[in-house]
């Protein structure tokens, strides 16, 4: 599931999106050039635990994994819809966790050269070398293995 809204974040007005493996919040800069500005980006896989927290205001409080993500381990996004947002997060780390627990299959391209010895003989006449599976010999046509 993919998730898209805006809200805010530290006082900063923004879009937070959860996508790609990532919950990402942006924030749009200037007046005239609008700037999308990354505020903060965070892989669902060093998230430890997401809900939904207040009584009247609702807020979408995120807690990270300090050994994944170094920095701030607890955000809270004033959105919308918290609920679905929580949501979303929680499919994306399910389907993180299928990933990462899904059978690493490796493909190995083998190549088989198939050798085969040819056994050759002299002809006891003219010396011309015939395969030994030959009746007559290439050469002067005597038959192998005898004068």
């Amino acid at each position: 599931m993919v998730y898209s809204g805006s809200g805010k974040y530290r006082g900063a007005s923004g879009n937070l999106t959860v996508s790609g493996g990532a919950l990402t919040f942006m924030r749009t800069d200037g007046f005239i050039s609008k700037t999308q500005r990354i505020v903060i980006k965070i892989p669902v896989n060093a998230i430890a635990n997401v809900n939904v927290e207040g009584l009247m205001g609702k807020k979408l409080v995120i807690l990270v994994d300090a050994s994944k993500l170094q920095g701030i381990p607890r955000h809270e996004f004033d959105i919308a819809n918290p609920y679905d947002a929580m949501k979303a997060i929680r499919e994306e780390m399910d389907t993180e966790v299928a990933k990462a627990s899904a059978p690493q299959v490796s493909v190995k391209e083998v190549y088989v050269k198939e050798v085969t010895s040819i056994v050759k003989v002299p002809c006891s006449y003219c010396g011309v070398l015939n395969e030994v599976t030959e009746k007559k010999c290439a050469g002067c046509g005597a038959s192998i293995g005898t004068k």
